[in-house]
């Protein structure tokens, strides 16, 4: 199957938003909208989409984070989202989606690739370490509101 990966456009946006809802049901548009248009304005984020033909099989976000868990540079290049349809899973489509950035990290000159998983989401996890991820580190996040 060959694949054509490529940055998302303003162009895209009917597509990406599809995409983003399926990955993030429940979001309002409105905040998928919002966070889509922060990625465009970004200087250290991009999305890329996997093509197939003209089908979008899938997409990944990619940031320049100043710091990331487990990780011992600084700054790292992070994946922040991988999503493929379910049409296309268990084809490669996201390996090929990680290849594409992480070769697009070493070409800048970067020695590591952090990402992130909820402790909830085993398919996920399951799918980075098949990928070569390795787990650094397991962290609850706590918050409190004050009043």
């Amino acid at each position: 199957m060959d694949v054509l990966i490529r940055e998302i456009r303003k162009s895209d946006h009917d597509m990406w938003l599809s995409m983003y809802r399926r990955l993030w049901p429940n979001y309002t548009d409105e905040a998928l909208v919002a966070e889509m248009n922060r990625i465009f304005k970004s200087s250290k984020r991009s999305a890329y989409v996997a093509l197939v033909g003209e089908h979008s099989a899938g997409f990944a976000e990619y940031a320049l984070r100043d710091y990331a868990n487990g990780c011992n540079s600084q700054p790292v290049p992070f994946l922040e989202g991988v999503w493929v349809s379910e049409e296309y899973r268990a084809q490669g489509i996201a390996k090929a989606l990680v290849q594409y950035l992480e070769k697009k990290a070493q070409m800048a000159g970067f020695k590591e690739f952090g990402s992130d998983v909820e402790l909830s989401n085993y398919p996920s996890q399951i799918m980075h370490e098949r990928l070569g991820f390795e787990k650094t580190e397991t962290v609850i996040f706590y918050r409190k509101i004050l009043d």
